[in-house]
């Protein structure tokens, strides 16, 4: 049996949830812009998450389950967008969006409603709609997935 258990990113950095809970703490808020508080659920979830597959390692050692990383490289894309080729100069900005805020990110009118506009260079962005990563994003991961760093063992390493 093969297994791949996807952790989850880092809510506190999804443009939907900055935008829909915004804080006027500056405090509330880590050296990237993501919300603090949000980031811990995430963390605690991702946490739970690997204790469970441990346990399930140990009670099915002939499985072969792969934790799968969400959080670190969203993480490093936001920290170093340029070493990704994130070069918009807005991690947390989306691609697809209608809003004037930091994040592009409206509501009320979200991509796909009539005259939403996305961005010319979408590879150049971390985030598409507020909610979803871009392709370019996707690409990375699941590169880091199926080779490593980003799984656990990696996916090629299960066959």
């Amino acid at each position: 049996m093969h297994l791949v258990l996807p952790g989850i990113v880092p809510v506190g950095c999804v443009p939907r949830i900055l935008a829909l809970f915004p804080s006027p703490n500056k405090s509330d808020y880590d050296q990237l812009g993501c919300l603090r508080e949000y980031n811990t659920i995430g963390d605690e979830h991702n946490r739970l998450l690997l204790d469970a597959i441990a346990q399930l390692r140990l009670k099915f050692p002939q499985a072969k389950i792969s934790y799968a990383d969400f959080d670190t490289p969203v993480i490093q894309f936001l920290q170093n967008p340029d070493t990704y080729g994130f070069t918009n100069g807005a991690p947390l900005r989306v691609c697809c969006g209608a809003g004037d805020g930091p994040y592009n990110y409206n509501t009320i009118a979200v991509c796909g409603d009539p005259g939403v506009m996305s961005c010319q260079n979408q590879s150049t962005y971390v985030n598409w709609d507020g909610l979803h990563l871009t392709e370019a994003a996707y690409k990375i991961i699941a590169n880091g997935w199926l080779k490593g760093p980003y799984a656990d063992p990696p996916i090629f390493a299960l066959a």
